[in-house]
């Protein structure tokens, strides 16, 4: 890849050929010069109903920006692009026996005053958006990269092709993400970056704690594991997020032990719910979450008076009204995170405790009062 001299044109070593009825160039090029030859057809149904790009998203191209940026060891799968100007291209064969190996010339002076646009993105915008230094903040990416320039194709087929790109692809399971995460990231190191990914995932891991092999992380799934690592992630996370007491726990260790005692209480509390979770709320979605909100409120009460065993949770929580969580029952139509905090207020606002008075019972004395 290298720029003709005495001529604005980059010239780049490519292979010619045809992909599932596409005609195609590959090679490879500096991301910057993959920026500077390429624009985004971003769709406006008022100034531009031709277009094909979604509108960019600046965090998602500054997140791709400082990956490339900032890692020695990385992959991005190849940028993809589309000829619609003939003239800005020509292709020169280097042998006459070998005629789809050769150089690809590319006239950079159409591509950045041209009007239209002569090469478009098709896939790829957000990684290339700040790569050719325009935006003075962001310096242009010298590093290499694979690329796929289709040609002869019209507006409609171009189209098409995005469309396939982005509606074919099977989104990745976040759960199997975040098994990843803690693979390649050391358990002290984690603990520390991530005390909700490392308590979820134990929780599903220790063979002491009673969700032990009902943690789904991604792949082939298990039969038996009903609880993915990303909802028990987000709802650990919430947990530590409304707790006064668990964060004063520094060490994510400690506040693991704790919490595993509280989801033995909330087993020995809601036993059918345990036995019989497609029935029952209280191990997926909102029922999941909220099941982690009160336990906010459970650990508090507890670590308050210094104890944090299974039993004296147990006490709390059967200290409150019965309720159904049945699919049918009183938390039905319960959704996201609203839904659990709705729930959570319900059944906390019921408990009791010894040392100190209910909050429906402090309500009632303060409307009885004057």
């Amino acid at each position: 890849m290298k720029k003709k001299k005495g001529t604005n044109k980059l010239e780049i070593p490519v292979i010619r050929g045809k992909v599932l009825g596409v005609h195609v160039y590959r090679g490879y090029a500096r991301l910057r010069d993959l920026a500077s030859i390429s624009k985004a057809d971003i769709y406006d149904q008022s100034k531009n109903p031709q277009g094909t790009q979604r509108d960019l998203n600046p965090k998602h191209a500054r997140a791709a920006y400082e990956y490339i940026k900032t890692k020695d060891f990385a992959f991005w799968p190849e940028v993809f692009l589309c000829v619609r100007e003939k003239a800005i291209i020509t292709y020169t064969p280097l042998k006459y026996e070998m005629p789809d190996i050769g150089l690809l010339s590319i006239n950079m002076e159409i591509s950045k005053k041209s009007e239209v646009i002569a090469i478009s993105r098709v896939d790829g915008n957000h990684r290339l958006h700040y790569a050719d230094g325009k935006d003075t903040k962001y310096s242009p990416i010298e590093k290499t990269v694979s690329f796929c320039l289709a040609y002869e194709l019209n507006r409609d087929e171009e189209i098409q092709l995005f469309k396939d790109i982005n509606d074919n692809q099977k989104p990745m399971n976040t759960s199997h993400l975040d098994n990843i995460e803690v693979r390649l990231t050391p358990e002290e190191k984690l603990k520390r970056r991530s005390p909700e990914l490392y308590i979820a995932q134990k929780l599903g891991r220790d063979p002491t704690s009673i969700l032990h092999n009902r943690i789904y992380e991604g792949g082939r799934k298990p039969l038996g594991v009903d609880i993915p690592l990303r909802a028990l992630k987000t709802g650990i996370e919430y947990m530590l997020s409304r707790s006064a007491q668990l964060p004063r726990l520094e060490d994510a260790e400690a506040q693991y032990r704790v919490i595993r005692n509280y989801f033995a209480a909330v087993k020995m509390w809601q036993p059918k719910a345990w036995s019989n979770p497609k029935e029952y709320i209280m191990l997926r979605g909102a029922g999941l979450w909220a099941i982690c909100f009160i336990g906010a409120f459970i650990i508090d009460m507890s670590l308050a008076k210094a104890k944090f065993s299974t039993d004296i949770m147990l006490e709390t929580l059967n200290s409150g009204k019965e309720w159904d969580w049945s699919k049918k029952g009183d938390f039905k139509g319960f959704s996201g995170r609203g839904g659990a905090l709705e729930i959570c207020h319900k059944v906390t606002r019921k408990l009791y405790d010894d040392s100190r008075m209910s909050s429906q019972d402090l309500l009632d004395k303060i409307l009885q009062g004057d």
